[in-house]
């Protein structure tokens, strides 16, 4: 059976007692919980301090639902300990390389609704053998209907400056070989926030010297560079702004506003990019999400698609309409 689109969906929660789970994460997550929080106040649905006070467990959406990341285990969980709630996971990429989903909800009794945010994990749910209670369906990532919103036309009105923005991640998505300091298996059991702290306080001076000696940030600027005379008299900003050991979630925003050109490795800084009409480059990573929500969401505007091929940055597709 296939959903319809989340908004409409929402609308017909009026009149529960709604638990939202936002779900925690980076700057990008960030926009993610703006987007399906302004959702809820259009569609005026009660929220619920609780789940066990609830009638319904809502998930926030995003990247998580995947092998390696906590969305799954969230889900396990309300799957786990309130069979009985109806559940909903806003559109998502799902991602699973040793988990089956159908284990993961096998102990689920009352309805539940997935939404993929592209045809790839659209497919996955499709063949996951959910049975007859779980409802399927295809919408765009949250952050797109950010669009209107207030933040977002304001920042419109930011006047870009002579700076090539570059956003390596440094996880297990990523494609240039990076990895986080302190962010090993077996660290598991230490909060993230106290793990963010350190590797604010320790490893921020490493960082900022791996990534001005990043080969990707070199092939980054060597590609804006191509056939480009006014190029050159970009100023480089390379930094992974959708952490908060980097900058603030203003911080965030105001790289990306001020940016000409956009060259990332993170899909919610592309989104914004693509949302506040800057030339941006995505490049895919580690698994089909990047180029899913690319066709999906992205095809039509300012972004353009490229490839790390270990070495270089390759053309995939360079849509940049209106630029």
């Amino acid at each position: 059976m296939n959903a319809a689109p989340i908004r409409g969906f929402l609308e017909t929660l009026r009149g529960n007692q709604v638990f939202f789970d936002p779900l925690h994460g980076n700057h990008g997550d960030r926009l993610l919980r703006m987007a399906a929080r302004s959702m809820l106040e259009d569609t005026a649905i009660t929220l619920a301090a609780d789940p066990q006070s609830s009638d319904f467990i809502l998930l926030n959406g995003g990247g998580s639902m995947a092998d390696g990341w906590f969305g799954l285990e969230r889900l396990a969980q309300y799957s786990r300990e309130f069979p009985s709630h109806p559940l909903a996971v806003m559109p998502s990429s799902f991602y699973l390389t040793h988990s089956r989903l159908a284990d993961i909800t096998r102990a689920r009794k009352a309805p539940m609704w997935l939404w993929a945010r592209e045809q790839p994990s659209l497919g996955i749910l499709q063949g996951a053998g959910l049975g007859k209670q779980v409802t399927i369906g295809l919408d765009h990532d949250l952050a797109f209907s950010l669009d209107r919103h207030p933040l977002i036309r304001e920042l419109r009105h930011t006047p870009a400056r002579d700076v090539v923005l570059i956003v390596e991640r440094d996880d297990w998505e990523g494609v240039t070989g990076r990895r986080r300091p302190f962010s090993v298996s077996g660290l598991d059991f230490i909060p993230e926030r106290v793990r963010t702290a350190i590797r604010k306080t320790l490893f921020g001076p490493l960082r900022k010297r791996q990534d001005q000696t990043s080969q990707f940030g070199s092939a980054a600027l060597r590609f804006v560079n191509q056939g480009k005379p006014q190029s050159p008299h970009l100023v480089p900003l390379i930094a992974d702004i959708s952490l908060s050991e980097t900058c603030n979630f203003e911080g965030f925003l105001q790289s990306v506003a001020r940016a000409s050109v956009i060259i990332t490795t993170r899909l919610h800084v592309a989104i914004l990019g693509h949302l506040l009409n800057r030339r941006t480059y995505l490049v895919t990573g580690g698994y089909h999400k990047f180029r899913g929500v690319y066709d999906y969401s992205m095809r039509q505007g300012s972004t353009g698609l490229l490839v790390w091929n270990g070495r270089e940055l390759e053309q995939q597709e360079i849509n940049l309409e209106g630029l």
